[in-house]
């Protein structure tokens, strides 16, 4: 039981550590390359440094939306606190936005410019450096990210993959800029990166706003409800079926129809088991079940509202 226990405990754990881990890499980031771009003159690591201090808000964001997420339903938010999970990623894709911009302003005034790229290899050994620790620490975010199916979590790993990408990027126009001293490779590479950032950004705030906004849970997931609905025979229609998602957390609610002949402890009983198999059907699943007699509501709707349900009708 202790042993239970502490596994649990720990895999609560892990996502806050992840969130910790990517918090103090981006900090060291943000300081090598702003000491890269100090003594190389780069505007494409300058992009780079500007997009890992977004990345640091982000980070910062996260760990602590991850933490507020992790605690208990209160008397103010009955259904738990995982909105602060999808808010943060609102918040991300915010500072992740501002950052990408001002890359781009920078990057059109260097290439307007034309500003040489002083000392390029300091600048190469720190972008390689930043792939090394962008790749490992967005591996860790998005393994634990998904395990844990913590929004925060991935929709900072998405950005830090972005970043190894991006990375990689700006090594090899370095590459270039060292051996060709073309002027313009530097800033049209910023602004490549700071066009990538952009769209990562606005891909990571639209998928948190949706969520905000109680969009339901995507198709697959739906059908997996169905599905288990369909499959007890007990069950003969059921319909106003409702799901949104709340950080990782699943709501559903759904109208049932059994038959009539149920005694009332019967239905509830009833009611208790079909709940047990939605949860086994998607983790993290909150459903609730509004039993209702088959033929009873099935008279009420051709009388009330003319039409006849369809039996094990999921609409």
């Amino acid at each position: 039981m202790v042993q239970v226990v502490e596994a649990r405990e720990d895999k609560k754990a892990l996502p806050q550590r992840a969130a910790g881990w990517s918090v103090a890499s981006n900090i060291a980031l943000v300081a090598i390359k702003l000491a890269g771009f100090l003594v190389s003159g780069s505007v494409s690591v300058l992009a780079e440094s500007i997009n890992s201090a977004a990345d640091l808000i982000g980070s910062t964001v996260s760990l602590l939306s991850v933490r507020a997420a992790d605690a208990p339903p209160d008397e103010l938010h009955a259904y738990g606190h995982g909105k602060f999970e999808n808010l943060s990623g609102v918040v991300i894709g915010v500072f992740v936005l501002g950052g990408a911009g001002y890359a781009v302003y920078e990057a059109i005034e260097h290439l307007e410019a034309r500003s040489v790229v002083a000392r390029p290899m300091p600048a190469m050994a720190v972008m390689a450096v930043s792939f090394i620790v962008n790749f490992a620490v967005a591996t860790n975010l998005l393994r634990v990210g998904k395990a844990a199916d913590s929004p925060a979590l991935i929709a900072d790993g998405r950005h830090r993959t972005s970043d190894v990408w991006s990375s990689l990027g700006v090594f090899a126009s370095l590459i270039l800029v060292r051996f060709t001293h073309l002027r313009w490779i530097d800033p049209a590479v910023a602004l490549a990166v700071s066009g990538v950032i952009l769209w990562v950004g606005f891909q990571i705030a639209k998928d948190s706003l949706l969520t905000l906004a109680d969009t339901a849970l995507p198709l697959g997931e739906e059908e997996a409800l169905r599905a288990t609905l369909e499959s007890d025979p007990r069950v003969l229609g059921f319909h106003a079926l409702r799901t949104r998602k709340s950080g990782s957390h699943r709501y559903v609610d759904v109208h049932v129809q059994i038959a009539d002949s149920h005694t009332f402890v019967g239905a509830h009983e009833l009611s208790e088991e079909l709940e047990d198999k939605l949860r086994k059907s998607l983790p993290n699943l909150h459903p609730i079940i509004h039993i209702e007699p088959y033929e009873a509501e099935k008279a009420h709707q051709r009388t009330e509202h003319g039409v006849k349900p369809h039996r094990r009708s999921g609409s």
